[in-house]
């Protein structure tokens, strides 16, 4: 008996390592993602006041994108797709967790903006950015898992322009000429 203990225990030790080690290994690529150096330009020429807006601005679209995914997860429920359930519910799960993140970004934002910290502040609205940059793109994905169409706007209307000097005669239908044929003249006066 000792020894099947023994032999779970290790079986469970090495799935916990390797786990662990796999979760390490994804926090540490994305702690040395960079933004790029494009939008940190941008971010420089950003007034404080416009950084506070705009914050609030992606606020307002990340909420907004987090409800429209949780619509999608009761779409895809009510369709009893469990593949689509399960590629919506990912999608909602990494919005929520980035949401969470961008709530903590605008409280530092709002810190950094009362005690006039430049740094601090061009750093928290960068994050803001890149947050919902991936909100948008996780919305995105949501609605490809459901199979909506993100650009959609409405029926569609074919609208035809025939320019005039096009010939009304069609070049590829064959044209037969088919010459008209008249009795020919009696052969003999007395027929």
């Amino acid at each position: 008996m000792p020894r099947k203990v023994r032999t779970t225990k290790w079986v469970l030790s090495i799935g916990l390592s390797a786990t662990l080690g796999v979760g390490a290994a994804f926090a540490q690529r994305d702690t040395k993602s960079e933004p790029d150096s494009e939008l940190l330009k941008q971010v420089q020429q950003v007034s404080p006041q416009e950084m506070m807006s705009s914050s609030k601005n992606y606020m307002t679209q990340m909420s907004s994108a987090q409800k429209r995914a949780e619509d999608l997860v009761e779409v895809a429920r009510k369709k009893k797709d469990v593949v689509k359930l399960n590629c919506v519910n990912d999608k909602l799960t990494q919005m929520k967790a980035y949401n969470t993140l961008a709530s903590r970004a605008m409280e530092n934002l709002t810190t950094a903006n009362q005690q006039n910290n430049d740094e601090a502040r061009r750093h928290e609205y960068t994050r803001m950015s890149i947050l919902n940059q991936k909100v948008t793109v996780l919305k995105t994905e949501a609605e490809n898992c459901v199979g909506e169409d993100a650009s959609y706007v409405g029926a569609t209307r074919v609208d035809v322009d025939v320019d005039p000097n096009i010939p009304q005669e069609d070049p590829t239908d064959p044209v037969i000429e088919v010459p008209v044929i008249t009795r020919p003249p009696a052969a003999s006066p007395f027929a």
